[in-house]
């Protein structure tokens, strides 16, 4: 049989996918094989850990010979990933064992960047980091140390911030990845909480540029709602899926149906949609007339018409003024709409094409606002509004007059966006840079921003006026490379952390990470650095940080879990099945008698889950003021009408400025997977991997489609220059159909072979949403020059 173009793509976009799957079989050597070989394998054994390489924290399965971490798989009974790995994950082996991995502490002793560096002790660093920290705090300005750090969550975040409140600083300057839905769920229903996606038992789900398979907070989550072993769903077909994007990505290959529109016009095309299911009455009234506010007209205390939800997008959303916006035909916007109205239970789930824009708040609610009149919020099969698992709090910290005075003063990066928590890094960035606020000592924990952020001059700028820095990057990267001491951190497969998956995953998860290997003897976990520097510093500082290590600070959360009567450890598909179906009669019977039976449990496991939902719990709708899901928040209109007066709710901007003549295309950065600072090179089997393309790989590419490249004069495979007002990169030119015209398709994240980054995120434009602060990925325009 002849095979199609889709076909081809389909096959090498799931290819890393499905080898990641399959990896899950372990080896076993027959004796036949002994005997021919001629000599025993050695020692084999197996240990239960999480995976702390992406936010998605999904459960692994380490196979160690001879005490050698050989292969990692996946954990089958993980709630999240049920035995499925991504190649990142697998690919941590390499990461294990690199030649380039940092094991000793390095004390910088040239110039800042130069790479000289002579090699000093754990002791000797916990030492020098606590001069430097108690003359900061003898001085009266404990708040002058800054941490800034890449994605931390559970334990290790609480432990920094317990940190950084008892020294006396309120500097913890975050430097992950905000996509801004938290801002439109508390708006919207006062729940300043990531939705949670019940993808397992949807029937459509409508995905507006979320890259579910490649770059989202859980990709194992899509993969095992579309393609996964159907254990707990029975015979019950998977949902379909379909793709709303403007280019042809892994998403758009695995979806049943991919929907390519114009750049900037996702939100739009949802609302477009609505249109339809009001029009057609294919919307959920009952649900909406009960539970949802600002859909209908209002009169206002002056005695005017206030147009509400439904009369803005019936008269601004006209099937055919939204494609001929759109791009997409006015049959195909009906057939999706109908298919969402009537496929019960549809999700439409919103991505970062959509939220970094300069409307993107707005165009957040827009699509949301779908969920609200599908009425699939806190049902089955939709948008779930989750927990944190219910771990045992740590004691209010007691802190000192020194920390009191330092925590109540202003943070660096004061954010001056009405709803979010805007863009931490660049603030902090500026604000040193400029002189404003500059940290006596600076800590950075997972964040490389040199190589990751869209202002690496500011940086530099930042650095060059900082007196101390202290990097605990376990490589040295491009921002590790300023600092005047490195601590490495011991890798994820040598210590003890936990970790918790991301709010997509609608239910409370623990995980526990373990160690698979020992860890260097030079090398020091860095949560275990932070209560040493604590007990250096002093019993002021020390006596909130009082635990030994931070294995007894993890059981000591453990303990809450222990003590709630609901939950169990990670179990297989009937056990999860068992749980559940107890908890939803009232039912739940421990299984441990003492806790020291059900740590154990825990950590061979790989931890703790809830998945039971109460659904009847109308806080899971909105905890608003009135108790109502508000499709027109009273706050955001505020806002508008004193700031914006010309911007309204579901009024959006239909089209994109037209890009200049020196600069014609438009720029469309995308995560190739969930890179964290660029890491992608120090694993090379990764650098192999393809995305949609089977050719692609080691050099960085950038996507232009066949008729702009014919009309540009460059073919397939040529070398180009991508240029912007701010800056260039190198990359090579794949004619790609998949293409939006006059677009440039960048993945962000790779690197030449000589380590030269490819950043497409360093020729932004530096606009943002005023509304939220986050910065705008798809407003840029760029010019291609042959290299």
């Amino acid at each position: 049989m002849k095979q199609t173009r889709r076909d081809f793509l389909w096959t090498a976009g799931a290819a890393g996918a499905v080898l990641a799957w399959r990896r899950a079989q372990d080896v076993a050597w027959p004796a036949q094989q002994v005997a021919a070989a001629g000599w025993e394998p050695g020692e084999e054994s197996q240990l239960i850990s999480t995976c702390l390489v992406c936010p998605a924290r999904c459960g692994i399965r380490g196979r160690m010979v001879d005490g050698r971490l050989v292969a990692i798989t996946g954990n089958p009974l993980h709630p999240v990933s049920r035995g499925g790995l991504c190649p990142r994950g697998i690919g941590g082996v390499q990461t294990l064992y690199h030649p380039d991995r940092l094991t000793a502490p390095r004390l910088r002793v040239g110039e800042r960047g130069a790479g000289e560096w002579r090699a000093i002790t754990q002791e000797e660093a916990i030492a020098l980091i606590a001069e430097r920290l108690g003359a900061i705090r003898t001085s009266g300005r404990p708040e002058s140390l800054a941490l800034v750090a890449g994605h931390c969550d559970g334990s290790m975040r609480d432990l920094w911030l317990r940190f950084l409140e008892a020294f006396g600083s309120p500097n913890y300057v975050a430097d992950d990845y905000d996509d801004g839905t938290d801002a439109v769920m508390a708006l919207m229903h006062g729940i300043a909480r990531r939705p949670g996606y019940d993808l397992d038992r949807s029937a459509r789900v409508l995905s507006f540029g979320a890259p579910l398979f490649e770059s989202w907070w859980s990709p194992l989550q899509a993969y095992v709602a579309f393609g996964g072993p159907e254990g707990e769903r029975g015979p019950q077909r998977r949902p379909a899926l379909v793709q709303v994007d403007t280019r042809f990505s892994r998403t758009a290959a695995w979806a049943h149906e991919w929907v390519g529109v114009r750049p900037g016009t996702h939100a739009v095309l949802a609302l477009g949609i609505a249109y339809v299911l009001i029009n057609e009455e294919l919307y959920d009234a009952d649900f909406v007339a009960r539970y949802v506010s600002g859909f209908e007209d209002r009169t206002d205390e002056a005695g005017r018409v206030q147009p509400g939800y439904r009369s803005l997008v019936q008269r601004n959303y006209r099937t055919e003024e939204v494609s001929a916006i759109t791009g997409v035909p006015v049959e195909r916007i009906v057939a999706l709409a109908k298919a969402f109205g009537e496929e019960r239970p549809s999700v439409a789930v919103c991505g970062p094409d959509v939220l970094l824009a300069p409307d993107g708040l707005l165009a957040g609610l827009a699509v949301h606002s779908l969920n609200v009149l599908a009425g699939n919020i806190n049902r089955p099969g939709g948008v779930l509004f989750g927990e944190d698992p219910p771990l045992s709090p740590l004691d209010p910290p007691i802190p000192d007059t020194a920390a009191r005075a330092g925590s109540a003063r202003a943070a660096f990066t004061r954010n001056e966006a009405p709803f979010g928590r805007g863009d931490p890094p660049r603030r902090f960035a500026e604000a040193a840079a400029s002189g404003a606020a500059i940290p006596g000592v600076l800590f950075l924990y997972y964040s490389n921003p040199l190589a990751s952020s869209a202002q690496p001059d500011a940086w530099r700028s930042a650095l060059s006026r900082t007196p101390f820095i202290v990097s605990f990057s376990p490589f040295l990267d491009e921002t590790a490379r300023y600092a005047d001491l490195i601590l490495p951190d011991l890798l994820p497969w040598e210590r003890w952390q936990d970790g918790q998956p991301p709010p997509s995953f609608p239910y409370p998860v623990w995980c526990v990470v373990r160690p698979l290997v020992q860890g260097s003897v030079t090398a020091v976990h860095t949560g275990e650095a932070v209560l040493a520097l604590a007990r250096a510093l002093g019993d002021d500082v020390a006596r909130n940080l009082p635990w030994a290590d931070f294995e007894a600070l993890l059981r000591a959360r453990a303990a809450g879990l222990f003590e709630v009567e609901r939950g169990m450890a990670f179990g297989d598909a009937f056990e999860r099945a068992n749980l559940r179906q107890m908890e939803e009669r009232g039912w739940w019977l421990r299984e441990h008698t003492e806790f020291e039976a059900f740590w154990e449990d825990l950590v061979t496991r790989g931890g703790w889950v809830d998945l039971f939902h109460d659904e009847t719990d109308t806080a899971g709708l909105a905890r608003t003021p009135d108790g109502r899901i508000a499709l027109m928040p009273a706050r955001l209109e505020r806002v508008l009408d004193a700031e914006q007066p010309e911007r309204r709710p579901y009024v959006l901007s239909s089209t994109l400025i037209a890009p200049p003549e020196e600069f014609p295309l438009r720029l469309i950065p995308y995560r190739v997977s969930t890179l964290a600072s660029g890491s992608l090179s120090l694993e090379p089997w990764l650098a192999e991997q393809p995305t949609v393309f089977a050719d692609r790989y080691w050099r960085p590419w950038v996507e232009v489609n066949p008729a702009t490249a014919a009309r540009l004069g460059l073919e397939d495979n040529a070398s180009v220059w991508i240029i912007s007002a701010r800056g260039r990169y190198r990359a090579l030119l794949k004619v790609f159909p998949g293409a939006a015209p006059d677009t440039v398709c960048a993945p962000y994240g790779l690197r030449h072979p000589d380590g030269e980054l490819a950043n497409p995120l360093q020729l932004l434009d530096g606009s943002t949403d005023p509304l939220t602060g986050l910065p705008c990925w798809f407003t840029s325009t760029v010019r291609l020059e042959r290299a």
